[in-house]
């Protein structure tokens, strides 16, 4: 009777050990801290990009200044992790946006980048016609974790499922 239930304790701690090995269930990805949620975001951008685009990828360990924020109509303290590569030159329509927004900032962020789809659209309107045609069909859409994915390219859609994939958005 002893050898049965020292089996059954020892059957019982092996399986309490390997659940702590267990990878997190599916569409709940473990925790990252901003800074390493934010490298994810871009890897993404960085794997989904033209490697002719010329734009070079950015988040907040590169110090992103304050007028990049104003241009996509948030501010730093709106977000929790963020990685972008946008256009700041008025003779292209060019942009991707990765934000996960900090806590209860989610409107303000998705209002901001709305705006700033707007505001090329407007710029491009009776500029250059082929950047207005990318503006006009930029995605800006919630992933499954929350975080907000902007995509302003000529592949839009190419580069967003690329990106959506990476992130684990399927």
């Amino acid at each position: 009777m002893k050898k049965l239930l020292i089996i059954a304790l020892a059957f019982a701690l092996a399986l309490t050990a390997f659940a702590g090995c267990a990878s997190p269930p599916e569409g709940k990805p473990s925790e990252l801290s901003p800074e390493e949620q934010s490298a994810l975001y871009a890897e993404a951008i960085e794997n989904a990009q033209d490697e002719d685009s010329g734009f070079s990828v950015m988040t907040p360990k590169d110090e992103i200044p304050e007028l990049m924020y104003t241009f996509l109509g948030f501010e730093a303290e709106d977000t929790e992790a963020l990685a972008l590569s946008v256009s700041l030159v008025n003779i292209k329509a060019y942009g991707i946006v990765i934000v996960k927004p900090a806590e209860g900032r989610g409107d303000a962020v998705s209002a901001g980048l709305q705006t700033f789809i707007d505001n090329q659209k407007q710029s491009f309107d009776h500029y250059l016609p082929d950047q207005y045609a990318i503006a006009e069909s930029a995605r800006l859409e919630t992933l499954k974790n929350g975080s907000l994915l902007m995509v302003m390219t000529p592949d839009v859609d190419t580069v967003y499922e690329s990106i959506s994939a990476d992130l684990g958005n399927k």
